[in-house]
């Protein structure tokens, strides 16, 4: 019996010492499972777009006596504008209101699409009305400028702007497409 056990010993020894080696190298130490890790979350940012401009408000008043004043800034006058290229398109006289058997005249300019309209007398000339539909010229840029400022006193963009002095006697009435000034009405005080 004896060298039964033994045989049976040298027989298993082998599966013995495979069945200890792997039981062994279970049992070593191993690194911690490895852990992922998460990367921090980045917010996410949607492109920003500008917000849509404030629609403009459809009319808008305003009271400043320097600017409705002097829209122009200097005002344009028959001189220059006759130097500059404009045509008297029309003359019409008029009775003076204050001179006794004077007549004056009423001129009606029209330069690069721009219609003035002037009380001529022998003393000076006083502007009566404008109506500018083209800014390009410096009169028209700088009544752009008053235009622009006056509607940004206003609190923004407006269809149509009417600017007027504290007597209400210089208007200034203008629309505005795309948010710049298209037509505009000087009507300054005459008596």
């Amino acid at each position: 019996m004896e060298s039964a056990l033994l045989s049976f010993r040298k027989l298993n020894y082998p599966v013995l010492l495979l069945y200890v080696v792997l039981g062994l190298s279970s049992c070593e130490a191993k690194d911690p499972p490895a852990t992922v890790a998460s990367k921090p979350k980045q917010e996410r940012r949607q492109p920003t777009t500008p917000p849509p401009p404030a629609a403009p408000k459809a009319s808008c008043t305003l009271t400043n006596d320097t600017l409705a004043g002097q829209p122009f800034g200097a005002e344009p006058t028959v001189e220059e504008l006759l130097r500059s290229g404009a045509k008297i398109v029309s003359r019409k006289a008029f009775a003076n209101l204050h001179e006794a058997g004077q007549t004056d005249t009423i001129l009606t300019l029209q330069h690069q699409g721009n219609s003035f309209e002037f009380y001529h007398s022998p003393e000076k000339d006083l502007l009566r009305q404008a109506v500018i539909t083209n800014f390009k010229p410096a009169y028209g840029q700088r009544l752009r400028l008053t235009l622009n400022e006056s509607a940004r006193q206003s609190g923004g963009p407006c269809g149509q702007l009417r600017l007027r002095d504290t007597d209400h006697a210089n208007m200034v009435s203008a629309t505005f497409t795309a948010g710049q000034p298209s037509q505009a009405r000087v009507q300054p005080y005459l008596d």
